[in-house]
C-alpha cells in the first residue's frame, strides 16, 4: 500500500512539473515552483527528486514512453516492413513535434545545451531498438524481406534506429524538415527494397 501511495505522489509531482515546464520553460523554474504547482512541501519534492534536473528527466521519460507506446501501437505483424517502419517513425515524429510545440519554452532552454538535449533523447534508444528489431523480425518471418541472421537483425536495428534518431534530432533540436512525412515514407520504401 505504501509503495502505491509513493508512486501516486511521485506521479502527482511529475504531472505538476509538466505544467510548470510548459508554462515557464526549464531555466526559470525552481523546485519551489514545482512545490507550489503540486501543492506539496519542498521536502516532499526532495524526497522523490534530488534536483530540478531529475524532475525534468522524469517528465521526459513519461512523455517519451507515451510517445513510444503510441508509435508502437501503429505496427502490426500483418503489415509490410516498409509500412511498419513508416508508421512507427511518422507517428513518433508527429508526437515529438507536438511535444516540441507544447513545451516550446523548455525546449528552447534545452537547445542551449544541444548535447544534453540529445542525451535525454538517447536514453530511450534501447526501447526503440527493440521495436525496430521486432519490425525486422516480422519482415523476415513474413518473407517480406530477405533472410537475416540474429547478428544482422541486431546490427540493422541499431543502425536504423541511429539513422532515424539522427533525423529526429535534426527536426527537434535544429528545426529542420518541417514536412518530413513524405521523406520518412521514401526512406522506408528504400530500406525495404534494399532488404528484398
Amino acid at each position: 500500500m505504501k509503495r502505491v501511495e509513493n508512486d501516486q505522489v511521485r506521479e502527482e509531482i511529475v504531472l505538476a512539473s509538466e505544467a510548470v515546464f510548459e508554462r515557464y520553460g526549464y531555466l526559470r523554474v525552481s523546485m519551489q515552483d514545482i512545490s507550489n504547482e503540486c501543492k506539496k512541501g519542498r521536502s516532499t519534492i526532495y524526497h522523490y527528486f534530488k534536483n530540478k534536473e531529475e524532475v525534468l528527466d522524469a517528465v521526459c521519460e513519461k512523455i517519451f514512453l507515451n510517445c513510444l507506446a503510441e508509435s508502437e501501437a501503429t505496427i502490426s505483424k500483418r503489415r509490410s516492413f516498409s509500412a511498419n517502419i513508416e508508421s512507427f517513425n511518422i507517428t513518433k515524429l508527429k508526437n515529438l513535434r507536438q511535444m516540441v510545440s507544447k513545451y516550446k519554452l523548455a525546449i528552447d532552454d534545452l537547445r542551449l545545451d544541444p548535447s544534453g538535449f540529445i542525451f535525454k533523447l538517447r536514453r530511450f534508444a534501447e526501447k526503440e531498438v527493440a521495436v525496430v528489431s521486432q519490425i525486422i523480425a516480422w519482415g523476415v518471418e513474413n518473407k517480406d524481406i530477405g533472410e537475416l541472421t540474429k547478428e544482422d537483425i541486431d546490427f540493422l536495428s541499431e543502425t536504423l534506429n541511429a539513422a532515424f534518431k539522427s533525423f529526429e534530432q535534426e527536426v527537434l533540436v535544429f528545426g529542420k524538415f518541417p514536412q518530413s512525412d513524405s521523406q520518412v515514407a521514401w526512406l522506408a520504401q528504400m530500406l525495404h527494397k534494399g532488404l528484398l
